[in-house]
């Protein structure tokens, strides 16, 4: 399950052009999770692709429930991050068992 703040939905929608309810796909492929920063909570970054592009989801969980806190694209090491990520993970999927 997924919430957000729809003011905050809003706002990241005019800034970056990018919906939160679009942004959920990122979770529901293959992603790559990294620390985000926070004094009030803590806040992960979920790193995938929406649309053709490296995106980043800033995220919460609460309970059971992620709540997306803002979406934007990747910054260079977050892709990079992920792209490796991705290469580590086939190369293993290709290992023989």
């Amino acid at each position: 399950m997924y919430e957000w703040d729809e003011a905050k939905r809003f706002a990241t929608l005019r800034k970056h052009k990018i919906d939160f309810a679009d942004a959920v796909e990122v979770f529901e492929t293959v992603h790559l999770r990294l620390p985000g920063r926070s004094d009030i909570e803590i806040r992960e970054i979920a790193v995938g692709y929406l649309n053709e592009t490296h995106m980043a989801v800033v995220f919460t969980m609460r309970g059971e429930t992620i709540r997306i806190i803002t979406v934007r694209k990747a910054r260079h090491d977050e892709r990079e991050a992920y792209d490796a990520y991705v290469a580590r993970r086939d190369t293993q999927d290709e290992e023989p068992n």
